[in-house]
């Protein structure tokens, strides 16, 4: 079974449409969680009007939308989770079931793709090592359970990108086994929480991360300019120190090479 969780507050205008593309499905192997946060509009009156055995509302203050999804993941059920914004919908009736074909355990997470205007090309296909600081949508991805009881939830203290930060420990750090599959999952609506950007913690530590996890994927150009990013958004005088070694040990290297 795939739990489809939705976190959701004041989404009275999209809700409908997102439950509806999944009311729509041909696969019906799935639950869905909306996982509330005390909206102020009608958004838990859609939800419940909708009197299906496989929605689960579950409405109660929260620090966000990763918490949300957070208590979505504890309080699900299924063997694959899957993340819906409320401004999102499936991309087409037979989307869950294409992507269930492909769910095997040789596999901990499976990604495919999202439908939106605004997505660049180096934010779609295989998610290689050289492409790190282009996430992938949660959207198009379906992460076994097993994945959250191994190496716990989302990071909470990222207000935006906790999704990507989560993406970037699963895939490079831990290498948990991913596959990549040619199916449109959803549409990606690109105008929910990561639209407004403020995420000081994520600014901080991105280029660290990419460069801890995946320098060796990238030129000593670009790692300096990683580097010289770490410098820019960070206030701490070691790390900022440590950077500028790295640079220093970055000139040293380009230039032995160059003398070769």
């Amino acid at each position: 079974m795939t739990s489809i969780i939705i976190p959701t507050y004041n989404s009275a205008k999209t809700i409908k449409r997102c439950l509806d593309s999944i009311i729509a499905q041909t696969y019906k192997d799935y639950e869905v969680l909306v996982m509330d946060g005390v909206s102020k509009d009608d958004t838990l009156l859609i939800a419940q009007s909708y009197n299906n055995s496989r929605i689960h509302i579950y409405s109660e203050p929260d620090k966000g939308i990763y918490d949300a999804m957070n208590k979505g993941i504890l309080k699900s059920k299924g063997e694959w989770l899957y993340f819906l914004g409320s401004d999102d919908y499936l991309y087409a009736p037979d989307a869950l079931e294409r992507v269930a074909k492909k769910l095997t355990a040789e596999y901990k997470i499976v990604y495919g793709e999202v439908e939106a205007t605004r997505l660049e090309e180096e934010y779609k296909g295989e998610w290689r090592p050289e492409m790190m600081e282009y996430n992938r949508c949660h959207q198009a991805i379906f992460y076994h359970r097993s994945v959250f009881e191994k190496y716990g939830v989302y990071d909470m203290s990222y207000k935006v990108y906790a999704d990507y930060i989560y993406n970037l420990r699963c895939f490079w750090k831990y290498k948990v086994p991913t596959k990549h599959i040619d199916v449109v999952v959803a549409h990606y609506s690109d105008g929910g929480v990561s639209a407004n950007g403020n995420d000081p913690k994520f600014y901080r530590d991105i280029d660290l991360l990419i460069l801890r996890y995946g320098s060796r994927n990238y030129s000593i150009n670009r790692r300096k300019e990683f580097a010289y990013n770490v410098i820019r958004h960070n206030d701490d005088i070691a790390r900022r120190f440590a950077m500028r070694m790295y640079i220093y040990y970055l000139r040293v290297v380009a230039k032995l090479k160059r003398t070769k």
